[in-house]
């Protein structure tokens, strides 16, 4: 018996002619992107700081507005700020924080504030001690901060007035007589210290020691003022 043939398909013959449509032909030139026409670059200096570090010096830092920090925790901190400058723009010290630093931990203000004061913005953190309450720790730290940084007298000017108009809004008169002294004895360092001019803040001086003449610093202070009188005229 013959062998059946095979059957042969040509599979050509099966193929679907698909309709491609012709593509668009780009005539636009390529946009390179210069890198040296970049402006107003700034380094995020923070991608060279120690997170780990960042994070533990934000804590205790957020530590000094509530409590007394222990001596483990300011050395801490002293240590990372000093060795890393970076860290001083990213550790959480701000002007709002600063009222509450100096009552808890006045060391650690005057620190930081001596460590920033290079810094733009260094002013605002100035300008908190003619906004916030006069306190005989804010007093005693302004006192190191003139002895240690050129303080313009126009600002110096500035806060003798502002505390003895504080000294004049307190109520509550134990209180009151408490700063009156803290404040006497204050202006009489600066007086020394030639830090102002007296005839710039002498009216609002004899009316603060006139009323408050019963306190023993202020009459101390009145007879500073007194003696000051001749070389102002």
């Amino acid at each position: 018996m013959d062998k059946i043939a095979q059957p042969y398909f040509d599979l050509t013959s099966f193929q679907t002619d698909y309709l491609r449509p012709i593509p668009n032909i780009l005539n636009s030139e390529f946009q390179w992107n210069d890198n040296m026409a970049m402006i107003n670059v700034q380094w995020n200096y923070s991608l060279e700081v120690n997170q780990d570090k960042v994070s533990q010096v934000k804590e205790i830092i957020q530590n000094t507005c509530t409590t007394e920090i222990r001596d483990e925790e300011q050395k801490i901190l002293i240590d990372y700020l000093q060795n890393e400058k970076d860290m001083l723009k990213n550790c959480g010290f701000t002007c709002q924080k600063l009222p509450l630093i100096i009552e808890k931990n006045k060391d650690i203000a005057h620190f930081l504030l001596i460590s920033i004061c290079h810094l733009d913005g260094f002013e605002e953190f100035l300008d908190v001690f003619i906004q916030s309450d006069v306190t005989q720790n804010s007093l005693e730290l302004f006192a190191q901060l003139f002895g240690e940084l050129k303080l313009p007298q126009e600002f110096i000017t500035q806060y003798i007035n502002y505390c003895i108009e504080f000294c004049n809004n307190i109520k509550e008169k134990q209180q009151q007589n408490k700063l009156v002294r803290y404040v006497s004895i204050f202006i009489q360092q600066m007086l020394k210290q030639k830090a102002f001019a007296t005839k710039d803040v002498l009216t609002n001086l004899q009316a603060f020691c006139i009323e408050f003449s019963k306190v023993g610093e202020v009459s101390r202070l009145f007879k500073l003022v007194k003696g000051q009188e001749p070389t102002t005229q």
